[in-house]
């Protein structure tokens, strides 16, 4: 069915998520219709999707969002990972502005307070006319109709299912999982390379109290130059090499990382140091198991901290994240596939929809490897034909798990890059429902692609550097 009109679809839907208590007529077993359409179906509540979302409702687009947790933001809320890798342009401006830099404001810049965070993005996309946020509702799999994604189908608190049918659809799970079963090809970590299909380890972030901050501060400021320095600014600090140089996890498949701590505004810190290696993030099974090996060793990890680095003399473990940050899963075939020459080249694609500059920045995919890539930053473009995908026509992606190699990847994986490619695709998708066509024609156009620049840079986003 068609709802008419946005105010028909909004009363149709409204509190529609899996904490309310009474369910609208379009989710209760006794009066569902069939079916429900929506111009643009946003799965995923990743950073990235919440971007997608916003932009695609500012365009006139009627949207529901999905998103299996109770609440929004993933690698920011459910990974607690409280620090943003900004992208500096020539002039040490942001590079990535839009609703990012909308979004990045009202968050506190680039260290903030995950569960403050999943307040603002929730009430940041209820405010919206013309979203509709399921939160905890889980999409089951994708509706695909000739080669071309129609929507997904999604269980309901009550364990029944039912389709939302799209013009378009936008996978903003972080690890494309629509897209991959929908049958869009995929590599798996650094499997282009020939030695295997591991993915970069996996973190675990975890709180600590007690700190002296202003003697984190100093320290990381006095070793802030040599060949791998420390630093710190507005309540973030890195570093801290030579303190961490005689932390050695009992676990083989554990390893140590430099420090990055993000401050909260209680004064407690959430540090994103120790590695998970050989964690198959699409796997639950060893997301499970990569957790626990974590969970085990940190306060250990913590001990060390007291003993050894300036500003933990007094630190004790507060908790830990109630979810892994994933780094790397897969890596979809698009209509383009971003490269790390791209990157260093610098290279302005035609169809361009944002721009970056974060390093590229692999980790140890095995313990002890070496990194390939100095941490230097270097300007570049995000192509549109990169968030569309190969085979499958009907499917937008913004997420790590775009069309990149894993070297191009470690670079675009990052918070405001991924939201770039939200707003691209939002704006992308709009014009693609208003002017009739698919992501494969739109690709081909060169006069729709420069609409969607056009409205890009009338919305605030820049796509350029």
């Amino acid at each position: 069915m068609r709802f008419g009109t946005r105010r028909t679809v909004l009363v149709a839907l409204a509190l529609a998520t899996a904490a309310v208590l009474v369910q609208p007529a379009f989710l209760r077993q006794d009066t569902r219709p069939p079916g429900f359409r929506a111009d643009v179906l946003v799965v995923g509540g990743s950073p990235a999707g919440v971007a997608a979302a916003l932009a695609a409702a500012r365009q006139g687009m009627v949207v529901v969002l999905v998103e299996s947790r109770p609440f929004l933001g993933t690698v920011m809320t459910g990974a607690m990972l409280n620090m943003v890798d900004v992208s500096r342009g020539p002039n040490r401006e942001n590079l990535i502005q839009g609703i990012f830099l909308e979004i990045y404001r009202e968050i506190g810049g680039i260290t903030f307070d995950p569960r403050r965070v999943r307040t603002i993005l929730r009430n940041k996309v209820e405010a919206e006319p013309g979203i509709v946020s399921l939160l905890g509702i889980e999409y089951t799999e994708p509706i695909i109709v000739e080669g071309r994604a129609r929507g997904a189908w999604v269980r309901l608190p009550d364990q029944a299912t039912a389709p939302i049918h799209a013009a378009v659809t936008v996978d903003a799970t972080d690890d494309g999982d629509l897209a991959a079963a929908a049958g869009v090809p995929f590599a798996c970590g650094r499997e282009s390379s020939g030695l295997d299909r591991r993915a970069m380890p996996a973190t675990l972030m975890y709180r600590v109290a007690g700190v002296d901050w202003p003697e984190i501060v100093r320290y990381a400021q006095a070793y802030r130059r040599g060949r791998q320095p420390s630093g710190a600014f507005n309540g973030y600090a890195w570093g801290f090499r030579e303190a961490m140089r005689g932390y050695h996890p009992a676990d083989t498949r554990l390893s140590a990382h430099d420090l990055n701590i993000g401050k909260l505004p209680d004064g407690t810190v959430l540090i994103n140091s120790l590695q998970i290696h050989d964690v198959n993030g699409t796997d639950p099974a060893s997301r499970a198991d990569g957790y626990a090996r974590a969970a085990q060793e940190i306060p250990n990890k913590v001990s060390y901290l007291r003993a050894n680095a300036p500003g933990f003399a007094g630190a004790r473990l507060v908790e830990m994240a109630p979810e892994l940050y994933i780094r790397e899963t897969r890596h979809l075939a698009g209509l383009y596939r971003l490269t790390g020459k791209d990157i260093l080249d610098r290279v302005r694609f035609w169809d361009r929809i944002g721009a970056a500059s974060y390093p590229i920045d692999l980790h140890q995919y095995v313990k002890g490897e070496q990194y390939p890539y100095r941490p230097a930053r270097r300007e570049y473009t995000i192509p549109l034909r990169s968030l569309i995908t190969a085979k499958v026509d009907g499917l937008f992606v913004a997420s790590r798990a775009f069309s990149a190699t894993f070297q191009a990847a470690a670079s675009a994986r990052v918070i405001p890059t991924t939201m770039a490619m939200g707003e691209g695709v939002g704006v992308a998708a709009a014009v693609a429902v208003a002017r009739g066509v698919t992501p494969h024609q739109l690709a081909q156009r060169q006069d729709l692609v420069r609409e969607v620049q056009q409205r890009l840079l009338r919305a605030g986003a820049r796509i350029d550097y």
